[in-house]
């Protein structure tokens, strides 16, 4: 009897991790639009504070900014397969797809370089993956 009482707590304890990790991801960064021309006051509002600023090697202002890019908002319909696995296996499904969540469902941690002209708008911008970050493309 003290055994199942565990092995319930345990599945109630577990049930949803994936289901939660999936709705609270965050959707795909918004670049469109910056790019050469784009004024440095747009891209704070859409990227937040640079991570560093600082003048590139011609004396040019050059912001860092660091961001998290998810999958597409319509990706959050992969919850309803993991509550359904969660409640048909009593929740076994979760020792597969929470990990599957953790590492290539993950959002990507990007870093966007920005380098102005002399009125700050972009005469530059480049965009990639973090090396330590998952799958998932900027």
């Amino acid at each position: 009897m003290r055994k199942i009482i565990i092995i319930i707590a345990l599945t109630t304890e577990l049930m949803g991790c994936s289901v939660y990790k999936v709705l609270t991801q965050p959707g795909e960064a918004d670049l469109s639009g910056i790019g050469s021309g784009t004024r440095r006051e747009e891209i704070i509002t859409r990227l937040g504070a640079p991570k560093f600023g600082d003048t590139d090697k011609n004396g040019n202002k050059q912001d860092i900014f660091e961001f998290q890019s998810g999958m597409h908002q319509a990706s959050k319909i992969r919850a309803l397969p993991y509550l359904a696995a969660d409640v048909f296996t009593l929740s076994l499904a979760e020792l597969i797809l929470w990990p599957l969540e953790l590492t290539a469902m993950d959002s990507a941690t990007c870093i966007g370089i920005a380098t102005y002209d002399s009125m700050l708008k972009v005469d530059r911008w480049s965009v990639a993956r973090k090396k330590d970050s998952s799958a998932q493309d900027c």
